[in-house]
């Protein structure tokens, strides 16, 4: 189909039909186990952004800075579809709070940077106008 000359009630349609946000299952391989991702949309990545994002004011000027452990971990654990963060078992042996604790407890660095790349690959990001075109 040749998208540029769908009509707007094409495109309506086909908006419509849309379901399902993309899925990806990765391999942790020192920890040998499948994670499976699911996308999230603009207003969850933002909402997770603006949440992890410290403000501070001095002499009447705000400056901004993402902390972007806080981030990946919560994007991580927005879009994991699999295993459970938050399985009772999990908390008990990291003695974590919440399954955003059992993340930073059990995930390397390099881990949760990658998963937080996956999350975001699924979700739109790193896509070019190139990519759009075609």
């Amino acid at each position: 189909m040749d998208f540029e000359k769908m009509s707007e009630e094409q495109v309506i349609q086909r908006l419509l039909e849309v379901e399902n946000l993309p899925e990806k299952t990765v391999t942790l391989p020192r920890l040998g186990i499948p994670v499976t991702l699911r996308g999230l949309t603009g207003k969850q990545v933002f909402g997770i952004r603006e949440r992890c994002t410290e403000r501070k004011e001095r002499r009447g000027q705000v400056t901004e800075r993402l902390d972007e452990e806080e981030f990946n971990v919560a994007l991580v654990e927005s879009a994991t579809v699999s295993p459970n963060w938050g399985d009772p078992k999990l908390k008990a042996k990291f003695q974590a709070s919440g399954p955003e604790e059992v993340i930073k407890r059990l995930l390397l660095a390099g881990e949760l940077s990658a998963l937080g790349d996956a999350v975001l690959d699924l979700s739109g990001f790193n896509i070019s106008l190139d990519d759009l075109k075609n």
